[in-house]
């Protein structure tokens, strides 16, 4: 086994992330790629990797896309190295804790209803996120704890203020917007299909660069679909830019 999943399991969920496929011809692409494609497949879809509807299409799950990024994830004494203040799940609210400390300190319940007012109603944040969030800021000594009527004060030290405004150069009011309007997108529809695509693209590169491993003179052919793809987005970019500019 390699990381969470065998060579061939993600073998097989690479294959179907590509698009839905029906089992026959699955199987049928694979015969030389698997050693038991049958006995493979089983393993996925019991395992919620993979899900076959009434027309026995496959499909890969959110599940099998994560699992099977994870066999590339970075070794586990190399991503402790590249952590930064903030974890990727609660660095937006984080940010935001931060932000709302530098006008003044607040208590838990002060910080949860600020957030749900400044979302403009996006985001209800729960007390198990937001006092955990709390105590790592003040683990990471960007905020101190102070009691008042036996309820804890939260405010901002001087590492933090430091931290903040290195982060954040634009208005208060400003900043309240671009993070109402980024909780919106992390929430819409638009964001998931965006993220299951990427992860998608993701995970075939990985793939295509197994091969090059193995084959160096292949690399050429990734960087042309990169550079190519790479292409379009910028004039995609530069297209929606002019028609801004027009409007």
């Amino acid at each position: 086994m390699l990381g969470n999943i065998s060579q061939e399991m993600l073998t097989l969920l690479t294959f179907i992330s590509r698009k839905p496929i029906k089992q026959g011809k699955l199987f049928l692409s694979l015969r030389n790629e698997l050693t038991d494609s049958s006995s493979c497949l089983f393993e996925a879809i019991e395992k919620g990797f993979v899900q076959k509807d009434e027309q026995e299409v496959l499909s890969i799950t959110q599940k099998g896309l994560k699992t099977a990024l994870k066999f590339f994830d970075k070794q586990p004494h190399l991503r402790e190295k590249m952590k930064s203040k903030f974890t990727k799940r609660r660095g937006i609210i984080q940010l935001a804790i931060l932000q709302l400390l530098k006008e003044e300190p607040r208590h838990g319940y002060q910080v949860m209803k600020q957030l749900e007012e400044r979302s403009g109603g996006y985001y209800s944040p729960s007390a198990g996120t937001i006092y955990p969030a709390l105590q790592d800021l003040v683990e990471k000594k960007l905020i101190e704890v102070k009691l008042d009527e036996d309820k804890k004060i939260y405010a901002l030290n001087e590492e933090g203020l430091e931290f903040i405004n290195d982060l954040i150069s634009e208005e208060d009011d400003i900043f309240w917007q671009e993070w109402a309007m980024r909780l919106r997108w992390k929430q819409s529809e638009e964001a998931s299909l965006v993220r299951e695509e990427m992860g998608k693209l993701q995970l075939e590169f990985h793939y295509a660069m197994k091969r090059v491993l193995s084959e160096p003179d292949l690399a050429k052919d990734v960087l042309s679909i990169l550079n190519s793809c790479r292409g379009e987005l910028i004039n995609w970019s530069d297209k929606k830019g002019k028609s801004k500019g027009e409007m």
